[in-house]
């Protein structure tokens, strides 16, 4: 494993490398839920090491439609998340973003809508595609009320056709142009109380 200032960088195979750049956990999260029917809510704290901040998160998810309204006090925003899951086909997630502050000119914010592709459920999902890499994240259970949660990115290689003209025929083949490349960019401590 090779290190370039705080950066770790292994050459698994020809075409495959891992990195990471972390320091065990980047983050510890405490959360506490309390289910009480329509609504599950969710508050906690996440202390980040690297930069000594504490960020206060709650969250609300209602039971019927199943989305998810989050308050989230550094951005002062409030955002809604719905996630739609398609048997045999893509899942996405609709998500709305709206400031609860004022405008200079005393007004309020127009609220932000996006759709996100989704790939996996529950513990495991895709957060974001971009044109040959995807951001992910897993929690992993450690106990009943400890979980490691593992954030990174996978980058693909790009499959470049080439052609080739003959009796008649074309036939194709494939180069590869660029690896295969997993970064670890967080482990986070997530503990439920």
């Amino acid at each position: 494993m090779a290190t370039s200032g705080d950066r770790y960088v292994a050459h698994v195979g020809e075409n495959v490398q891992v990195s990471t750049s972390l320091k065990i956990p980047n983050n510890i999260k405490v959360r506490k839920k309390i289910d009480v029917w329509p609504v599950k809510v969710s508050a906690g704290l996440d202390y980040n090491f690297e930069k000594e901040e504490v960020r206060w998160v709650a969250s609300c998810k209602d039971k019927i439609l199943g989305g998810r309204v989050l308050l989230d006090l550094n951005q002062k925003t409030v955002n809604y998340r719905k996630d739609f899951y398609v048997t045999g086909g893509p899942s996405f997630c609709v998500q709305v973003q709206c400031p609860y502050t004022r405008t200079e000119t005393g007004g309020f914010h127009k609220p932000t809508v996006g759709i996100n592709f989704l790939s996996g459920r529950g513990n495991r999902r895709v957060m974001s595609v971009g044109p040959n890499s995807f951001d992910w994240r897993t929690k992993v259970p450690i106990s009943r009320r400890f979980r490691a949660e593992v954030c990174g990115n996978v980058k693909l290689p790009m499959l470049r056709p080439q052609y080739t003209l003959g009796s008649g025929d074309a036939t194709s083949v494939f180069d590869v142009e660029g690896r295969f490349e997993v970064h670890v960019a967080e482990v986070n401590a997530l503990v439920y109380v």
